[in-house]
């Protein structure tokens, strides 16, 4: 089956369509503001352990209450 010219032109025309399609999907986003940590910071909180928790569990919550200092206090500053 041979492609006639008018077909070689449409395929050779959706190219750079095609091109930009591929390269928009390589775009940055970020939150309103340019503050990448606000979606973050709005969705966690810190965390509270109680007597009960295991010495390991407790140790992770204060890790992820240091992480969450670190970047959501940062930026209220």
């Amino acid at each position: 089956m041979r492609f006639t010219l008018s077909r070689r032109l449409a395929r050779l025309a959706a190219l750079p369509l095609l091109a930009i399609l591929i390269l928009t999907g390589c775009a940055t986003t970020t939150a309103t503001g340019g503050r990448t940590d606000a979606v973050a910071c709005s969705a966690f909180e810190p965390i509270r352990w109680s007597r009960r928790d295991t010495d390991p569990t407790i140790q992770a919550v204060k890790e992820h209450n240091a992480a969450w200092t670190a970047v959501c206090k940062q930026g209220q500053r």
